[in-house]
């Protein structure tokens, strides 16, 4: 009894805290914080730190840069608002280049927003422990998890939209007139990191207008201060995502760099064919990453049920109906980024959270005599969604025990696709990061080195932490024997091998002065070549 008086006593801050660090380790979160960079999608990690890198040697904060040397001979490249890399970069020159710290300010980030928004959820539904389980659920999403420890844009616009949601409730709730300043601090940043995270700005704006213009029908009445403070912090969201996406698309412009898209990927652009392909990867695989279908199918039905029984209020039709429209535009807009880029489901998270939400706040609506049946359907729900968490991440992490052996909530096609991402992480990427010190003292930071190897623009560039050239960088129609001298008389020093498989016969005339060697590794010294 004592453990539970105890436990009552703390704030809910910190019991949510205490939840999340818990969450932390059953997930294994904690599993690779001081690995370098882990499967999926290494390619645009690889760029987020290649930017932080960059910075930590001294770029300036709007000449982002990354170590990879385009066509134009430059490394200019700009995306989202790059707030977090040059704060990272900075705590690099105080600490070190280690990349736990980006993991640390990641996982911080995310773990601090829950627990600061944690009071805005306990406000609606008036019980701590309803609290924890919808905050559980929240940072239950496997594909949240997936990119808890990253730099990725969509995770820091995730968190930085929960601090706008706390402040604004500190503004409008508690009455503290500061926090406008940090709600729209927050919503600017929100957006500037990551434009799509307006299809939930747009959702809840539009879901509270809405419900009190036509169903209160007080906005101009009763709440006119409080609309004209939101449009004011709004105007200035919109003016400061204006202003830094015109500029990135200049500064992209001005130096002919295309790394990073700065427009929407539509439905419209891919064949009939191919739509359909995108549209059974969405379906079958990708939406599971979410939330599991027999968790939140039933919850739908849940709320359905509840809506018939008009238990429900009208502001959540609202939620739903804007909701539904928002994720149907971003789906048909962003289309085919979804046949791999898993990380921009982030920005439809919000979606399947008002279902859960709702279920949670009414769940002892259905019925005041008995309900125990609501109680088992919760119970069984929330061991679904935990379940589904812990056996994705197990899997996503790289274990190998009784969980990813048998567990049914992950399919086995997804189970092939993570085997072999960490197959291919070992057998490459892995080398280059376990030899980084001994290739680092081969090739100085003043030499250029071809990664010859490397598909990607920044992965093994970033990870040597040199600058240089990839085969990205080749004409994909052409041998790449008859390039490289092309890239020799740019000044590229080294040609970096991983793999036996890149040891082609026809390039013998690079491969022929070999100053390392080691675990399938290999540097090549291409001086000879240049006359």
């Amino acid at each position: 009894m004592k453990f539970y008086s105890r436990l009552a006593d703390i704030s809910l801050a910190n019991k949510t805290f205490l939840l999340l660090l818990f969450l932390f380790f059953l997930y294994s979160l904690n599993y690779h914080f001081f690995d370098g960079v882990m499967p999926i999608h290494e390619w645009r990690k690889s760029d987020s730190l290649s930017i932080v890198w960059n910075y930590y040697q001294g770029s300036s904060f709007l000449a982002p840069e990354t170590n990879h040397i385009s066509s134009f001979g430059n490394r200019n490249a700009a995306t989202e608002f790059p707030l977090i890399y040059y704060f990272v970069g900075n705590l690099w020159k105080l600490f070190g280049p280690y990349e736990w710290i980006a993991k640390l300010v990641s996982f911080s980030t995310l773990i601090v927003s829950l627990s600061l928004f944690s009071s805005v959820v306990n406000y609606f539904l008036e019980s701590h422990v309803k609290t924890l389980v919808f905050i559980g659920i929240i940072f239950s999403s496997p594909v949240l998890l997936f990119y808890a420890d990253t730099l990725l844009p969509n995770i820091f616009s995730f968190a930085f939209l929960l601090f706008s949601a706390y402040f604004l409730f500190n503004f409008i709730v508690r009455k503290k007139k500061w926090s406008i300043g940090f709600f729209t601090l927050f919503l600017s940043l929100a957006v500037l990191i990551k434009v799509t995270v307006l299809i939930s700005l747009l959702t809840f704006a539009g879901g509270a207008t809405m419900y009190y213009f036509l169903h209160e029908k007080n906005l101009f009445t009763k709440h006119t201060r409080t609309f004209l403070f939101l449009l004011g912090a709004s105007c200035i969201m919109l003016l400061s995502t204006y202003f830094w996406y015109s500029f990135a698309i200049d500064y992209n412009s001005h130096y002919h760099s295309t790394l990073f898209s700065t427009t929407i990927r539509p439905i419209w652009e891919v064949d009939a064919q191919r739509q359909k392909e995108i549209w059974e990867i969405i379906w079958k695989h990708q939406f599971n990453s979410l939330y599991n279908y027999w968790a939140f199918v039933p919850t739908i039905l849940f709320v359905l049920y509840l809506a018939v029984l008009n238990k429900i209020s009208v502001f959540f039709y609202w939620l739903i109906g804007i909701g539904f429209i928002g994720v149907v535009n971003y789906l048909l807009l962003w289309f085919w980024v979804f046949d791999v880029h898993d990380y921009y489901l982030i920005e439809m998270l919000f979606f399947p959270l008002i279902f859960f939400f709702i279920a949670i706040k009414y769940s002892d609506k259905p019925s005041n005599t008995n309900r125990k049946p609501t109680k088992y359907f919760s119970f069984c729900v929330l061991i679904l969604v935990f379940l589904q968490a812990v056996s994705y991440t197990q899997i996503a992490f790289g274990k190998d025990n009784i969980i990813t052996k048998n567990t049914f909530l992950v399919s086995q096609f997804i189970k092939g696709n993570w085997g072999y991402f960490h197959w291919y992480h070992s057998d490459h990427l892995k080398k280059l990061q376990t030899q980084k010190k001994e290739i680092q003292q081969i090739i100085s930071e003043k030499d250029t080195v071809l990664c010859l190897s490397d598909p990607s623009p920044n992965v093994h560039l970033y990870t040597i932490g040199r600058r240089g050239y990839s085969s990205y960088s080749f004409e994909k129609n052409q041998p790449y024997p008859s390039q490289i001298p092309s890239f020799v008389k740019k000044g590229t020093r080294y040609l970096l091998v991983v793999g036996n498989e890149a040891l082609d016969t026809l390039m013998k005339q690079f491969t022929r002065d070999t100053i390392y060697a080691k675990n399938s590794v290999f540097i090549f010294d291409l001086k000879s070549n240049k006359n």
